[in-house]
């Protein structure tokens, strides 16, 4: 008899080893994220972009920093190891902790802010002491087509959402829904993943957003 019930916790286990086993080993090491190496020089091209945009428009401003996100800062970090107690602030070395990752980016890409503070607090308290509360928005309790729905509804740009346990950024484009965060589930590591099909904003009871790119104070900030 205790055979019997050993024998589907032993095939469970087996299983889930094989399919962590063949993502690092197999589908892990065909990804190709940049070289760490040239984080720093993006760092300091950011500084530049920065300067550049001290007295352009809203629009301008936001796209300058969607691009920034995007495109010279996340993708350093994709790869990343989770870990609850994770507070790394160097790109796939040591490990980072959901909230760490939001304000470590955000301060990487000039943002003046407390990062080991602001990382500690509830998830909704970090999102209004970075955007106005016009910009902020609860999205409790509904459907993810409903849930995503209401974030095109809301306009394209970089959001960060709080939930139950757990906080990251979303991307919303004409082209693209994203969920960008240091996962604590599977793969455990900093990953995008596509918004309408995250498991972990689904199971989550409580939603808020941050509209953070329509911000104008926060822009303002970052470039000055």
């Amino acid at each position: 008899m205790k055979h019997k019930l050993w024998l589907p916790i032993i095939i469970v286990v087996f299983a889930v080893f094989l399919v962590w086993f063949s993502y690092h080993y197999f589908v892990k090491q065909q990804v190709k994220w940049p070289d760490t190496k040239e984080y720093p020089l993006q760092l300091d091209s950011i500084r530049s972009i920065r300067h550049t945009n001290k007295h352009a428009d809203h629009n301008t401003l936001k796209t300058a920093f969607e691009n920034t996100m995007l495109k010279r800062v996340f993708p350093y970090w994709y790869g990343t190891s989770w870990d609850f107690n994770g507070t790394t602030e160097t790109p796939r070395k040591g490990h980072i902790a959901c909230g760490y990752f939001v304000t470590t980016t955000l301060q990487h890409a000039g943002v003046k802010l407390n990062r080991v503070k602001l990382a500690q607090c509830a998830s909704e308290e970090m999102i209004r002491q970075l955007v106005a509360k016009e910009n902020i928005h609860h999205l409790s309790q509904l459907s993810m087509e409903v849930f995503v729905n209401k974030l095109k509804h809301y306009g394209n740009g970089l959001y960060i959402i709080g939930l139950d346990n757990h906080t990251g950024f979303i991307w919303i484009s004409p082209n693209e829904t994203s969920f960008i965060h240091a996962s604590g589930w599977f793969p455990r590591e900093v990953i995008k993943e596509a918004l309408i099909s995250s498991s972990v904003i689904q199971k989550s009871a409580y939603r808020v957003v941050g509209k953070i790119s329509d911000d104008e104070a926060f822009l303002n900030n970052w470039v000055k």
